[in-house]
């Protein structure tokens, strides 16, 4: 029987890693860079309340995104994962 009281809340990582460099967010799991960094010292009530904002991140992107025209790379290169241009393996 467990009886740890946490909740055990997994990362929302998906391993796409790459920070919009406009909204400074994760595109892959709509967290900024320093909830990425203390996920791991969050208490449970501090996960859900950054899951939370994920969600209404991803929510409003979705909703302002326009249909981009063919070969434009634009957005591409606004793209960052800590440094310009990289991706990582994942993170927590």
């Amino acid at each position: 029987m467990n009886t740890d009281p946490r909740l055990n809340i997994a990362s929302p990582c998906r391993g796409i890693c790459k920070i919009d460099e406009d909204s400074q967010l994760c595109l892959g799991c709509q967290r900024n860079i320093d909830e990425i960094s203390r996920w791991r010292k969050m208490d449970d009530d501090q996960k859900l309340a950054v899951l939370s904002d994920c969600l209404t991140r991803s929510l409003n992107s979705e909703a302002q995104q326009i249909p981009s025209s063919a070969g434009n790379s634009a957005k591409d290169d606004s793209m960052a994962a800590g440094l310009p241009g990289n991706a990582s393996e994942g993170c927590e």
